[in-house]
């Protein structure tokens, strides 16, 4: 047993195997490229940041400044429609009232207008006669002969170069010569003469004259005539005329066409709250002129002129006055507010001046008609007491105005109303639109 080995004492010796070397662990990287990025440095971000914001403020400033505009544009152009009809009612008148210049208790004051109208046209005449006519016109006589004055008795004869004989029609006096200036001024004097004989021949132009009565005298070359105007109307023959008869035909056709205008053209002049009188209306003729003159001849188939100095005439009162003389004690003025009362279709009642003049100091007149009586509301002052007392619907303003009878207010945009007092809201910059309708 001495050779028996026990399994205990056998050493089995392991047999080492070399470790392997260890390796960092690899990523598995995907079959695909990556793509390949630079980094941005930090200069170029910075600037791109500041631009993004530089952006955004500009499109805020433009969103506010464009809202801010319109605003504003709607507060400058924000008011309030105001519709008013006031309390009316209907009354009969059939009274005489009287009209004087200066007022009365039982009497309505009136006045006059008169508005220049002149008027013009042209005008053929028809009548022809047998006529002859002296060629007329206006020369200057120079006295240089003296300082004495120089006489010429009427009918004196002057003398054109062509031997046409003209003729002073009254005694004159032409003054003597002075001394201006170390110079010798003759005296002249203007006259109008006439020719000797009738004719066309005597229609000359501007050309001097001498004095036929000095020929042999030192006078004959001192004193002497020059043309201030032509020599004309020199005729004789059978012509056309310009008669009275004429004139007074052409005069009533311009009186006719103007009293076409006449009421229109008083009633544009009309001072405030004035109403013009029918049957007042008168055209005045203040004089007439002609050309050529009264008489004198004129070519066949030429027209004269004839010119109006004239006047557009017409009688006014007060439409309230009259108004509140014709309702006088008619009218329950509490029903109707307590304040002014108006005639809406005052022009329209039967109204008749009784033996009308114009200079008249007093007049009569017949009133009749079914008046349509209503309350008079003053725009302006009700605007004033609207701004004062912030307004802000139609049942206040009933409240405030007892005169009228229906009310209707509307703002301009609808959100104007809403506005805070101050400058913003409508009513308070008085921004009011007021429209009156009749019932």
């Amino acid at each position: 047993m001495r050779n028996k080995k026990i399994i205990s004492d056998v050493i089995i010796k392991r047999v080492q195997r070399p470790v392997p070397k260890k390796y960092p662990e690899k990523e598995i990287e995907p079959s695909y490229a990556k793509p390949q990025f630079k980094p941005i440095s930090t200069k170029f971000q910075n600037e791109s940041g500041f631009k993004s914001w530089r952006i955004a403020g500009i499109a805020v400033f433009a969103v506010v400044f464009s809202v801010t505009a319109v605003i504003l544009i709607a507060l400058r152009l924000s008011r309030i429609e105001l519709v008013l009809t006031p309390k009316s009612t209907i009354v009969a008148v059939n009274k005489s009232v009287m009209l004087s210049r200066s007022a009365g208790v039982n009497s309505v004051e009136f006045s006059t207008l008169a508005l220049p109208y002149p008027m013009s046209g042209s005008f053929a005449s028809e009548e022809k006669k047998s006529i002859e006519n002296k060629a007329r016109g206006t020369v200057v006589i120079f006295n240089k002969s003296s300082k004495d004055p120089q006489v010429l008795i009427a009918s004196t004869r002057i003398e054109s170069p062509e031997g046409k004989i003209y003729r002073i029609p009254s005694t004159i006096i032409i003054p003597g010569t002075k001394v201006e200036g170390g110079k010798i001024i003759p005296g002249s004097k203007e006259v109008d003469v006439a020719a000797d004989k009738p004719g066309a021949e005597y229609n000359i132009g501007l050309t001097d004259f001498t004095i036929p009565g000095f020929k042999g005298s030192p006078k004959f070359e001192s004193v002497f005539a020059r043309s201030k105007t032509e020599m004309s109307g020199g005729y004789v023959g059978n012509s056309q005329i310009i008669t009275k008869n004429a004139v007074d035909a052409a005069v009533a056709e311009l009186v006719s066409e103007a009293n076409k205008n006449l009421k229109n053209i008083i009633s544009k002049k009309l001072p405030e709250d004035s109403m013009f009188l029918s049957g007042s209306e008168e055209f005045a003729v203040i004089s007439v002129e002609t050309n050529p003159k009264l008489g004198m001849p004129i070519s066949d188939g030429r027209k004269f002129e004839v010119k109006l100095n004239a006047e557009a005439r017409g009688t006014i009162v007060k439409e309230t006055d009259l108004a509140k003389m014709l309702l006088k004690n008619d009218v329950d003025l509490a029903s109707l507010g307590g304040g002014e009362i108006r005639i809406k279709n005052i022009n329209e009642l039967d109204i008749k001046l009784l033996g009308y003049k114009f200079d008249a100091t007093s007049l009569k007149m017949e009133v009749k008609g079914n008046a349509t009586v209503e309350a008079a509301i003053d725009i302006d002052y009700t605007k004033n007491k609207l701004m004062n007392n912030r307004i802000g619907n139609s049942g206040d303003v009933l409240n405030l105005f007892p005169a009228v009878f229906r009310a209707e207010l509307k703002y301009h945009p609808f959100w104007a109303g809403s506005l805070p007092g101050g400058m913003l809201n409508p009513m308070s910059r008085g921004r009011i639109d007021i429209q009156i309708i009749s019932r």
